[in-house]
């Protein structure tokens, strides 16, 4: 199993085509976790059971990321830090860009 970035009830194309992996089940437990409980985030802790998001919640989420990657810095091997930076970054970039309607609603999970 992974996690991944999709737009429920997709309305066009691009909403059809969105599509953001983030991590496997076993390296987001192994890598992404312990950042999470380290830093105590919220939003990014619920990446692994699932979490729907709205255009106002994307700020909060992109701040966590930045926040894990700063983690990430010092606690991981550079091979697992740059498999990390490079989900993180491709998810920094597009999640701002899915939300392209008010009613729009990404599932992280």
């Amino acid at each position: 199993m992974s996690i991944s970035a999709v737009i429920y009830e997709p309305q066009n194309d691009f909403e059809q085509s969105f599509f953001v992996p983030i991590a496997t089940e076993s390296f987001f437990k192994e890598c992404w976790q312990p950042a999470i409980e380290a830093l105590g985030l919220q939003w990014t802790d619920l990446f692994s059971s699932g979490v729907d998001v709205e255009e106002e919640d994307v700020p909060s989420i992109i701040e966590e990321l930045i926040q894990i990657k700063d983690w990430a810095v010092k606690n991981l091997t550079e091979e697992k830090r740059d498999k990390m930076f490079e989900r993180i970054t491709i998810l920094q970039n597009k999640l701002p860009l899915a939300i392209q309607r008010k009613d729009a609603v990404v599932f992280i999970g």
